[in-house]
C-alpha cells in the first residue's frame, strides 16, 4: 500500500481462513471418514450463502485504549454461483466512517480486492499480495477475508482433538504453488473441523520462518440455514502471538438470503 494509505487501513502489521468461508459449513456424514481436502472443500463451499446482510462489532485491543468499530455488511453470490462477492464498510467510530472494502473471491481464478477511504474520496483495487495485509487495521488480513482457495493448498489429517467440548478433526493445510506463502502471510495453517458441522472452532497461522503467527478461535456457533444445514460463528477471535494484540469480531442481525442487488456488491457502493 502507499504510505498516505497504509496509516488508516493498516493499524497493525498482521500478515494475512477464509473467515466467513472456513467457519461455516454443512453437517457432514463421517459414516466414512472425509478426507483433508473433502473437510477443507465442505467447510469453503459452505459459507458460500446466495445472499447475506448483517451487522458487527470490531473490537482492537493490545495497544493502548480499546478501540471500537460498528460495521455493515452485505454478501452476494455472482457469476451464477462462482464467485462470491462481499462488501462492508465502517459506520462509527466518525473519523472513520465510510472506510470499506469489497472481495470478490474466485475458486480457481483470481481474487478481486477493493478499498475505499473517503480522505483520498477513490477505490483503489489491490494486488495479490495486498491479501497479507491488515483488514480495518485489525489482526484479520485481507486473505483471511476473502478466504483461501482449497486446491491452493495440500490438506493433511494430522489428529483429533476436543475443542470447546466439540469433536474436531486437525487438517494441516501447505502452500500447493509458488508465491502462495508470500501473498498470504501464511506457510503453514491447522484448522479444527467440527464433525458436528464442519465449522471451523481453531485455526493456527504460521509466518514464512515457520513461527507462530495468529490463533483465531470461533464461538457461539448459531445453525442459519436448517435446510442447507449452514451455520455462522458470531463471535471470532483473532490473536497476534507476536504483537501481543487481539481483535475480537461480532455479528449481530446476520439474515441469510436477504434481499442483496448485484449493485450492492460492486465497487460503486463503496462511495454510497
Amino acid at each position: 500500500m502507499t504510505s498516505t494509505i497504509a496509516p488508516l487501513l493498516v493499524d497493525r502489521r498482521a500478515m494475512g481462513l477464509g473467515l466467513f468461508a472456513a467457519l461455516q459449513a454443512p453437517v457432514i456424514a463421517h459414516a466414512a471418514t472425509p478426507s483433508a481436502e473433502a473437510l477443507m472443500t465442505a467447510s469453503y463451499k459452505a459459507g458460500r450463502f446466495n445472499s447475506a446482510k448483517f451487522q458487527a462489532q470490531l473490537q482492537l485491543t493490545g495497544q493502548g485504549a480499546p478501540r471500537l468499530r460498528e460495521l455493515t455488511g452485505a454478501s452476494r453470490l455472482l457469476e451464477n454461483g462462482a464467485a462470491m462477492a462481499r462488501l462492508m464498510k465502517i459506520n462509527a467510530p466518525s473519523d472513520m466512517r465510510g472506510v470499506g472494502t469489497l472481495t470478490v473471491e474466485r475458486p480457481a481464478a483470481s481474487d478481486d480486492l477493493w478499498v475505499y477511504l473517503p480522505s483520498l474520496r477513490r477505490i483503489r483495487r489491490l494486488v495479490s499480495s495486498n491479501r497479507r495485509d491488515p483488514w480495518l487495521g485489525s489482526d484479520f488480513s485481507l486473505g483471511d477475508i476473502v478466504g483461501h482457495d482449497v486446491a491452493d493448498w495440500r490438506h493433511v489429517t494430522l489428529r483429533r482433538e476436543t475443542v470447546a467440548g466439540a469433536p474436531c478433526t486437525v487438517v494441516e493445510s501447505l502452500p500447493n504453488r509458488q508465491g502462495l506463502a508470500a501473498e498470504t502471510g501464511y506457510s503453514r495453517r491447522l484448522t479444527w473441523v467440527r464433525d458436528s458441522d464442519a465449522v471451523a472452532a481453531k485455526a493456527t497461522f504460521y509466518d514464512l520462518s515457520g513461527g507462530l503467527l495468529k490463533t483465531m478461535d470461533a464461538s457461539d456457533v448459531r445453525l442459519l440455514d436448517a435446510k442447507e444445514g449452514k451455520s455462522q460463528a458470531m463471535r471470532i477471535t483473532m490473536r497476534n502471538e507476536r504483537a501481543k494484540t487481539v481483535s475480537v469480531l461480532n455479528f449481530r442481525d446476520f439474515k441469510i438470503n436477504a434481499p442483496v442487488a448485484a449493485s450492492e456488491v460492486a465497487p460503486g457502493a463503496l462511495t454510497s
